[in-house]
């Protein structure tokens, strides 16, 4: 089994919720563009299409089940294999990245989409930070072992400001965005039987889920609307 086959059918591969992507993205035209950079099984697709419903909306992703489904499921999506880094078509108006851009980093993200962003477009993503600058052994060796930096909001804010972006807004996503990720995956879990070649993938996400049970309330997922500068 690959984690592929793992998400198969399930609506999210990070936490999110489309009433923070209507907050945070409202008030596009109608006939607007709109890129999905990194989009997963495609969670937030609907919400985006309602966002445009005269616009185009793209959807890009390195995994091509994920893609080959979201062509299944919304043929009015320009769903294509592609990095997020270099992607199709464009201007856009919006390009939206909802718990994916921790995979190139902020800079390079940025710099890649400045000149994808039509004149007055923005870029809104989500991104794993600290609510506090305390931390425990149990989350700072968690992700230190998956490659994942911990920052709290300021220096999340410093990256994209670094990186020659200007910070519109910002805000943190609920608990509710993180149960509709990691319940469902745990309902999953729990109905497959686990063999060698599926044990190591199973337990990374229990442990995943575990340190968020016991330490959800040190680091969160937090949405920013940037402009370049």
């Amino acid at each position: 089994m690959t984690i592929f086959d793992l998400f198969d059918g399930l609506d999210r591969c990070a936490p999110g919720d489309a009433d923070s992507l209507r907050r945070a993205c409202g008030g596009l035209a109608p006939t607007a563009s709109v890129l999905d950079a990194g989009c997963g099984t495609g969670a937030d697709l609907p919400a985006l299409l309602a966002l445009v419903p005269a616009g185009q909306v793209t959807a890009i992703d390195l995994a091509e089940p994920f893609i080959a489904a979201i062509r299944a499921r919304l043929p009015q999506v320009r769903a294509e294999v592609a990095d997020m880094t270099d992607p199709p078509g464009g201007p856009y108006d919006l390009i939206w990245s909802g718990g994916a851009i921790y995979g190139p980093g902020i800079r390079a993200a940025l710099a890649a989409w400045r000149g994808k962003l039509a004149p007055g477009g923005r870029v809104v993503f989500t991104d794993l930070v600290l609510r506090g600058r305390d931390v425990s052994p149990d989350v700072a060796d968690f992700f230190a072992a998956e490659g994942i930096p911990l920052r709290d909001v300021s220096g999340l804010q410093a990256e994209v400001a670094a990186a020659g972006w200007r910070c519109l807004d910002g805000f943190w996503l609920p608990d509710s965005a993180w149960d509709a990720y990691y319940l469902p995956l745990e309902r999953r879990l729990d109905a497959m039987a686990v063999d060698p070649q599926t044990a190591e993938l199973v337990a990374g996400f229990r442990s995943e889920i575990a340190l968020w049970r016991h330490h959800g309330a040190e680091y969160g997922y937090h949405l920013i609307v940037a402009v370049p500068q």
